[in-house]
């Protein structure tokens, strides 16, 4: 439990919570036993819960997980009170840690997150949260860039993978960040009923909205992108793929003719006209090689080589 104190407004971090600090918690907060039940195990499912005396919402987010290359949503609980502002999380998160790290090292920082009301530190902390999400979507930037470099470096195949574990990428992101435009739409209405006496709060709340738009627009184009790209690399592989099959199907025409006389004048029969003759070999040969040049100049007058 990490505790930052200034301008009479507390935040309280929770990494990994146990019953113990969940004892602390109803001993020193007027906490609904219900809300203090859905901090262990995670609640599962965003909210935003307006109580008498506070704000109980649930929140995500998405972090990558770059061994298994794909995104996952990690649960923030909150806790709000008019002087307090808990967060509750099973995981070590790096924005949770920036935002410590910022108002430890900077005075200046602490004070302006740190008023004038807990509703203001919820709201910068949030924008660390989303600077973080936007941050997360670099790597499928890089990624598609890569994907688009590979396509046009005839490595097609090869990128057929990869724009499926890209595509599962932005799904899972798509999926992690999704809760938070209900979250902060919800938080417009009923964190204003909450701290009805600060109306500049609908400015903030407002903006998180906007810039949470912005990481889902962000997002959108990715997804479009590698739709395009995906979309593009199947064409121009059908495309080889045509061009390979239509190669061995004029090869097939060409040749067949060719083998069809040379078998032909083969067949050991007396009445064989090739029979015996001197230079019989050559002749056949010579046939066949004329076959070949007129079934080939055929093909070349008719514009299909």
């Amino acid at each position: 439990m990490n505790t930052i104190t200034e301008n009479n407004l507390t935040w309280i971090d929770i990494e990994k919570p146990t019953q113990k600090d969940i004892d602390w918690l109803k001993k020193n907060f007027n906490f609904h036993p219900v809300t203090l039940s859905e901090l262990i195990p995670s609640s599962q499912r965003e909210k935003v819960e307006h109580f008498n005396d506070y704000l109980f919402l649930v929140t995500y987010v998405p972090i990558f997980n770059e061994k298994k290359r794909t995104t996952t949503p990690l649960e923030v609980d909150f806790l709000i009170t008019r002087d307090h502002l808990i967060t509750v999380h099973n995981e070590p998160l790096e924005p949770v840690k920036n935002f410590a790290k910022k108002c430890l090292d900077k005075q200046e920082l602490k004070n302006k997150y740190f008023g004038p009301t807990t509703g203001h530190l919820f709201y910068w902390l949030n924008e660390e949260f989303l600077n973080f999400a936007e941050r997360q979507l670099i790597h499928i930037g890089k990624n598609i860039q890569r994907i688009e470099d590979g396509i046009f470096k005839s490595l097609k195949r090869d990128m057929i993978r990869e724009i499926s574990m890209i595509k599962r990428d932005i799904l899972d992101f798509r999926i992690a960040i999704r809760p938070l435009r209900r979250i902060f739409e919800s938080l417009n209405n009923k964190a204003i009923k909450f701290f009805k006496d600060e109306t500049d709060l609908a400015v903030y709340f407002s903006d998180l909205l906007g810039d949470y738009e912005k990481v889902w627009n962000e997002i959108d184009n990715y997804t479009d992108t590698i739709n395009a790209l995906e979309n593009t690399n199947a064409n121009l592989l059908n495309d080889k793929t045509n061009a390979i099959v239509k190669t061995f199907t004029i090869l097939s025409f060409i040749t067949f003719p060719a083998m069809l006389i040379a078998t032909i004048l083969q067949i050991d029969t007396k009445t064989n006209p090739i029979r015996d003759m001197p230079y019989d070999f050559w002749i056949i040969f010579g046939l066949v090689a004329l076959t070949v040049f007129v079934m080939w100049l055929y093909f070349k007058t008719r514009k299909w080589l």
